[in-house]
């Protein structure tokens, strides 16, 4: 974090004064060094020892290992070595990383093996117990000049040459890691960018009788152009693959796959549910990306159901649904998409919930006479429910049995209210006040200052919000279930 203040200051000066800087360097070169421990200036020394000159330290720029070296015990001798990630200080900007691996013995260390890297830059480090010995292997991510050109490469010891060789390289914009194949190891799962002649493109590797080998791959969905980000997601006794990416338009839209023993294959969970995912999840909203909303291991895929008509004219805010594809067995949604025509719905696929099944705590709306095919319930199965708001960057969650009873008021430019339809109360308001704002309060609509609890601060705004104590409401759980969205 330091670091990183560090680099966002210096990077400010260097801009307003209009030149480059005084001493020559970039910005790394003006950061104060970080303080080495006792071990890690052992490990420099010998580095230096080694390659006859002073060693650079190069940074990964994401992921869990953050420092340029990593101690770690790859040889599975109960001691850890040490994998330093460098380059010559003497060599030109577009100069390869080296990664090197030394180890200790009688507290003395040794370079056991050194190699060039395949990029000038480190962008993030990994280790996989996908060898059955019990070592890890060693994942390296590499950038080049172009934030697309990416290569991954994967080490493992090899005892024989006491050191590490590299078992396997390829272009990626995206890898995970996990079981997913259930062979007890870590699978190396490769997003690839997508070519001229075709679209992104996921591979698959284990290691099958001491090596590794692709098990399976499988092209995404062409509406899919670039990847944004992507998840190991656990959910029903196995893993799967969440995808989100970015489509031609610049919209989002996620895919999820997983494997399938019986064909050896990885599979959107679409195909198995008769759904197209990526057409589905398709969404203007860029900052509604996949995530674990509700904490049990699973990242669940927004679905965006509709836009809150109070504020379409700046497509401010919609309904969305998360679901985790991999844990149902049919995808249903029972929501009523507002039209223009203040007060009237039109209906989706599927029946809505009758008012004498309802798990809802508030009056039930009146409904027109059914048959009873049309009183049966159609379960919704999406994890969670809720209201998006885009322009300030939050997500309320909402009971699900709210669905198709609610309706948002407008309250000024920025803040809102959530109305039950059928006895018109205010069940919540939501009021998002700059830094020297204060609440409204009065009536039925805003309450008192002390109702209200501030649930996030995005950016300048704070939000805050205040539910019904008398509305037979679990306030708690409305409160707690505030997302800030990036």
């Amino acid at each position: 974090m330091r670091r990183a203040i560090l680099t966002a200051v210096l990077l400010l000066v260097l801009l307003f004064s209009g030149c480059s800087s005084p001493l020559g360097g970039g910005v790394e070169e003006l950061l104060e060094a970080p303080k080495l421990s006792q071990n890690q200036t052992l490990v420099v020394e010998t580095l230096n020892r080694h390659i006859g000159g002073s060693a650079k330290l190069q940074y990964p720029r994401q992921g869990e290992f953050l420092s340029p070296f990593v101690f770690r015990d790859l040889n599975g001798d109960g001691t850890e070595e040490a994998v330093v990630f460098y380059s010559d200080k003497t060599g030109t900007s577009n100069q390869y990383v080296r990664v090197a691996l030394l180890e200790q013995t009688d507290g003395k260390w040794d370079v056991c093996w050194d190699d060039e890297g395949l990029g000038v830059g480190v962008d993030s480090v990994q280790f996989g117990t996908m060898y059955a010995s019990g070592t890890d292997a060693l994942i390296v991510g590499y950038t080049n000049t172009g934030p697309s050109d990416k290569f991954l490469a994967v080490y493992n010891y090899e005892a024989e040459q006491q050191g590490m060789i590299q078992v396997d390289k390829r272009q990626y914009c995206g890898y995970a890691l996990a079981d997913f194949t259930g062979n007890g190891t870590d699978d190396l799962v490769v997003l690839s960018s997508a070519a001229e002649s075709g679209p992104m493109q996921v591979t698959m590797l284990t290691v099958e009788g001491g090596e590794l080998r692709i098990v399976t791959s499988v092209a995404l969905d062409s509406l899919l152009q670039t990847s944004s980000q992507i998840w190991v997601s656990s959910s029903t006794g196995g893993y799967s693959l969440v995808i989100d990416g970015f489509t031609s338009g610049g919209t989002l839209a996620s895919e999820q796959l997983y494997f399938d023993e019986d064909s050896g294959r990885l599979i959107s969970c679409g195909k198995r549910l008769g759904i197209e995912i990526p057409t589905l999840t398709t969404r203007v909203g860029t900052t509604l990306s996949s995530r674990d909303v509700d904490g049990d291991g699973a990242v669940e895929i927004p679905v965006v159901l509709g836009n809150v008509s109070v504020f379409s004219t700046e497509q401010r805010m919609q309904w969305v649904s998360y679901y985790d594809f991999a844990a149902i067995d049919a995808y249903q949604n029972n929501f009523e998409k507002e039209t223009v025509d203040p007060g009237k719905q039109i209906p989706s696929v599927l029946p809505v919930p009758q008012s004498g099944n309802s798990t809802s705590s508030f009056p039930q709306q009146e409904t027109a006479q059914t048959t009873p095919d049309e009183q049966e319930i159609q379960p919704t199965n999406e994890k969670v429910f809720g209201l998006a708001d885009l322009s300030y960057g939050y997500y309320l969650r909402l009971p699900i049995s709210w669905k198709n009873r609610v309706t948002v008021e407008r309250l000024g430019s920025r803040s809102w209210s959530l109305i039950d339809t059928a006895s018109s109360e205010t069940l919540l308001t939501v009021q998002i006040l700059g830094t020297d704002e204060r609440l409204t309060i009065g009536g039925d609509r805003f309450g008192e200052s002390a109702d209200y609890n501030q649930v996030a601060t995005v950016g300048r705004y704070r939000i805050f919000v205040r539910v019904r104590q008398d509305a037979g409401i679990d306030a708690s759980e409305i409160l707690s279930g505030v997302m800030v969205l990036s």
